[in-house]
């Protein structure tokens, strides 16, 4: 009867450790609610930024609040991931598309995993001519 119970407490734990993450997924979420706040608690010390043709390294709070800016300007209203490359341990790479009510974004953004914490190190935003 013990084996059978800590069978099940082993069971119960490997699956709740594999709901809830996918970070990337998380990530994507964020953006598709237009949540600065919400990416930036993944944010590295210094988050490289570009926002169409402006490209630099910003503080944490810099980065935040830049992206807050972004989403001001365009709300938006849905997302899809297109393109998730997440089978290194220590690096997680993902594109999605962001439709806003005035145009279509293309974000990338890279993880890196450090000390255990994962932390968005690059984010990338470019106009999205054609969706899909």
């Amino acid at each position: 009867m013990k084996s059978f119970i800590l069978s099940i407490v082993f069971l119960f734990l490997c699956i709740s450790s594999s709901v809830g993450n996918d970070l990337i997924g998380e990530i994507a979420g964020q953006f598709r609610q237009g949540n600065a706040k919400g990416i930036s608690r993944y944010f590295s010390p210094t988050v490289n930024l570009s926002i169409l043709d402006d490209n630099n390294v910003y503080s944490k709070v810099q980065a935040e609040i830049i992206l807050e800016s972004f989403f001001k300007l365009n709300s938006p209203i849905g997302s899809k991931i297109i393109h998730r490359l997440d089978s290194n341990p220590n690096y997680q790479h993902a594109v999605i598309e962001l439709n806003t009510l005035k145009r279509y974004f293309r974000i990338s953004y890279s993880i890196r995993i450090n000390d255990s914490q994962a932390q968005i190190v690059e984010i990338r935003i470019e106009e999205n001519r054609r969706p899909g």
